[in-house]
């Protein structure tokens, strides 16, 4: 199994003694682009101090109910292949996780860190997709793969 996610962890504002880490699960919102959109989250907290993790939940919020299904089936997966004590990492490993993170405004995956951002810009001038890629050269090979018109333009390195 191969699943989307992006990983955040911060400290419940409410009261301070608590780390919530939330693993996003993304999905494709159109099939074959590469535009991502988030169908729910599985959280854990840990109380400030301690190492070990609990509570894990499954959290869903959409109007999809494609989505609810989905996530309905990773949950499944995960109780049939996980107990009640599996931590964060071993529930990663166990769904085939693909780290993204937030880079430019879009869900960028982890491994494309230190490539480069380009913008594919259609006549008149404006914005039609990205592309990543580790040079020029391989850029603008993808680019034969977009509509004809479109040009090429540098944005900036991928960093986290």
């Amino acid at each position: 199994m191969k699943t989307l996610v992006r990983v955040q962890e911060y400290r419940k504002s409410s009261d301070n003694i608590y780390i919530i880490k939330s693993i996003q699960i993304l999905t494709n919102k159109v099939k074959g682009y590469d535009s991502l959109e988030p169908i729910g989250t599985i959280t854990f907290q840990q109380t400030i101090g301690e190492d070990r993790w609990y509570g894990m939940r499954f959290n869903i919020d959409t109007d999809n109910v494609g989505y609810i299904k989905k996530m309905s089936r990773l949950a499944g997966f995960i109780e049939k292949n996980s107990n009640w004590d599996s931590q964060p990492d071993e529930i990663l490993k166990v769904i085939g996780a693909v780290e993204y993170k937030i880079f430019n405004h879009e869900f960028v995956p982890v491994s494309k860190e230190g490539e480069y951002l380009w913008d594919v810009i259609q006549h008149p001038g404006s914005l039609h997709s990205r592309i990543i890629a580790p040079n020029e050269k391989i850029a603008k090979r993808l680019l034969k793969k977009k509509p004809e018109g479109t040009t090429l333009k540098y944005n900036r390195k991928i960093i986290f």
